[in-house]
């Protein structure tokens, strides 16, 4: 029997919300189930799917962000009612400014980014 890596994704995911109390058991399981299948080359992209089908059961949104300052005191903890996991990173390199990916949207406001572009467009 075949599974796709979302199948896998989701089994895992139910299994380990049923039993929270056994998730070390339960992803021991998993791994040697994965091992003996041949299927731990499918790893990323089941991991890929379980955080998808996390976020989505718990109505929350990833925030990556990126600036070249340190993080500001306060950041909101939702957005359009769903809950904000945040992942922060001092990104120097930037010079100044910030990177914001939030799912597949990727806003990059950078002055590295604004130098890079002003390089391409004189040459």
């Amino acid at each position: 029997m075949k599974y796709s890596p979302k199948q896998l994704a989701t089994a895992f995911y139910e299994i380990l919300t049923e039993k929270p109390s056994a998730r070390k058991e339960i992803i021991t399981h998993f791994a040697a189930f994965l091992k003996k299948t041949g299927l731990t080359k499918m790893l990323s992209d089941i991991e890929r799917h379980f955080e998808i089908i996390r976020l989505k059961k718990e109505n929350a949104i990833k925030v990556e962000i990126a600036t070249a300052e340190e993080k500001p005191p306060t950041f909101p903890t939702k957005i359009n009612g769903k809950k904000v996991e945040l992942f922060w990173q001092t990104a120097p390199s930037l010079i100044a400014g910030n990177i914001v990916q939030i799912g597949d949207l990727r806003i990059d406001n950078s002055v590295r980014r604004r130098l890079n572009d002003l390089t391409e467009a004189i040459k």
